[in-house]
């Protein structure tokens, strides 16, 4: 969901962009950095309620860590103890009567379940999510006049005047987007790189075996891009099943003749820890591809990163609600969806309002829009019903993240969009047991790059990804907001140094975990058939689109699944 890399930046020519959608770039103009609204505030008689964007005025308390001031606990979520997580424990009931029929039903707040209700937003749905604020991964917060995301940064840029492309014009995303273009800057050995992918100052064999990587990558982009979702086409879709039986380091090697050098190993595997929580020996290659070659066609950057679309469809959502008259009565945040049955013709939907009530309704179709791992809990016949189904959920991992932003009184003067850290190559964390032991953020995104440049205060947001399988207990368990803060001391004053930013100047460090945990993209999910099982309708009306179907970190597969999800729905409506 952010990186690149940069391997055509070396002086190969670009030929043209993937067809496809979900990776595809197109020949955009570059704009200037936005200059129309963020997005970060409500205008008109909207309501404010669900806004994935948090105000920070005035800004909340902190608490000194060596020396650095830290918000008090996690942002983005208030769960103190794992006992108070959501689906720790199984619903039982009482099961009451519905209070209403309706046409859809989506559960699930984050891009996902916003764009599947923007879509269907004819039919008036309710959206459910189990959070005060809708976004998910998503989610963002405004300090001033900085915006900064909690999770989801960015989007590749998409083809002119397709479907995605559309989309993010109807949302006004065109009026603050700026595009951001590889390389990026790459830290090594305490210094900021701006042209590693070069090879620049390396030996003749290093520079040799990075042209030969960006020759593999050109290929990649364009000539055998792996399209995900699978489009239909029986030869593209057998490329994407070939690759995802391998994984992407032994499929690069392959393809380059010649194994990586540990200066090209160590950025490569900072970008897929960043990218997909996980190395690259067990990253598919075909998801691996997906992401390398479309990133070399540029993104498109928001303020507040991705929480800047999850406004726009949360705006057109609540101004819909609002001339319809009947507040709340589609936009429903705080909302604990715990059961989805069928009763006769339709699905029930039972749910735990934000006043601890429990309420049901009744939906002729359901949008499981949430996170497989919650999904098999929520739909109570899916075991008997669809075993195979569950199956392909139960396959379904998961990588845990943290990030921690950082709120500075001063604005960021270097212009850059993501800074990949890597230290000594020789001494770089290749392993899970290794980034265990060495566990730190991958890289620094520049919260301030799609804002003015006269913008006066900044943010940096460290991606701190935890790339080993027992992870999400160092977040849930034994004072995790202490852990992660203490973890972080270091390595935010060693970006303040490295960006030649004053450390007086930072007001506020806010950590968020859970906002941009992930699914694993491992080989042989795409080829044993276990994502096409979610393209199929559960019991005929329950649909599933999240970025999970494929189990890919993509904004772009969360949309494409949401759009085919809402067509099937509009169809069978009539």
């Amino acid at each position: 969901m952010r990186g690149g890399l940069g391997a055509l930046g070396v002086g190969l020519t670009r030929v043209g962009a993937p067809l496809g959608l979900a990776g595809a770039a197109g020949a955009a103009t570059r704009r200037a950095r936005g200059t129309g609204t963020s997005g970060a505030s409500v205008q008109g008689s909207v309501s404010a309620v669900g806004n994935p964007f948090l105000a920070l005025e005035p800004l909340p308390p902190s608490t000194l860590v060596d020396g650095l001031p830290f918000a008090r606990w996690f942002t983005g979520d208030d769960f103190l103890q794992p006992s108070e997580i959501p689906f720790h424990t199984t619903f039982t009931g009482p099961y009451p009567a519905p209070e209403e029929t309706i046409d859809v039903a989506v559960v699930g707040g984050g891009l996902s379940g916003l764009a599947a209700a923007y879509a269907l937003s004819d039919r008036r749905p309710v959206l459910f999510d189990l959070r005060p604020r809708f976004g998910g991964n998503a989610l963002g917060e405004s300090w001033r006049e900085a915006r900064f995301s909690l999770g989801s940064a960015y989007v590749i840029v998409p083809d002119q005047n397709s479907e995605l492309d559309r989309l993010y014009r109807a949302l006004n995303l065109d009026r603050v987007q700026r595009e951001s273009y590889p390389p990026d800057p790459i830290e090594l050995h305490g210094r900021v790189e701006a042209d590693f992918w070069s090879g620049e100052g390396q030996s003749s064999d290093e520079v040799r075996l990075m042209r030969r990587y960006a020759e593999v990558v050109q290929q990649m982009a364009e000539v055998e891009y792996p399209e995900i979702p699978l489009i239909g086409d029986p030869v593209a879709d057998g490329t994407v099943r070939r690759l995802d039986q391998l994984n992407f380091r032994e499929d690069l090697e392959r393809r380059m003749g010649v194994a990586l050098s540990p200066r090209l190993a160590a950025a490569l595997q900072a970008y897929f820890y960043s990218s997909f929580g996980a190395g690259m020996e067990l990253i598919s290659a075909a998801s691996g591809w997906n992401f390398v070659a479309a990133e070399e066609y540029g993104r498109l950057v928001f303020p507040g990163g991705n929480a800047s679309m999850a406004f726009g469809f949360w705006h057109a959502l609540a101004q819909i609600e609002a001339a319809g008259g009947t507040p709340q009565r589609m936009l429903r945040p705080g909302s604990r969806v715990v059961d989805v049955r069928r009763v006769g013709a339709h699905q029930r939907v039972t749910w735990i309002d934000a006043s601890g009530n429990v309420r049901a309704l009744d939906a002729r179709h359901v949008v499981m829009a949430g996170a497989k791992q919650i999904t098999k809990y929520v739909l109570a016949d899916l075991a008997t019903g669809a075993p195979e189904t569950l199956e392909a959920m139960e396959n379904v991992e998961t990588m845990a993240y943290v990030v921690a932003n950082v709120l500075l009184d001063a604005p960021v003067i270097r212009d850059f969009y993501d800074l990949f850290l890597i230290g000594d190559e020789t001494a770089f964390p290749m392993t899970p047991g290794e980034t265990e032991a060495r566990s730190r953020p991958a890289d620094i995104v520049n919260g301030n790059f799609a804002l003015r440049p006269d913008t006066p205060r900044g943010a940096l947001t460290f991606y701190w990804p935890l790339p080993w399988f027992t992870a999400r207990f160092s977040v849930l368990v034994n004072d995790p907001w202490q852990r992660y803060t203490s973890a972080c001391v270091e390595p935010v004053r060693y970006g303040l140094r490295l960006l030649g930013i004053p450390e007086q100047t930072v007001r506020q460090i806010r950590l968020t975990r859970f906002g941009h945990a992930m699914p694993l993209a491992k080989p042989h999910f795409i080829a044993s058939g276990m994502a096409e099982r979610f393209i199929d309708p559960f019991d005929g009306n329950v649909h599933f689109a999240n970025q999970d179907n494929w189990s890919l970190p993509a904004v772009e597969n969360s949309l494409m699944d949401s759009l085919r999800v809402a067509a099937s729905i509009q169809a069978a409506l009539g």
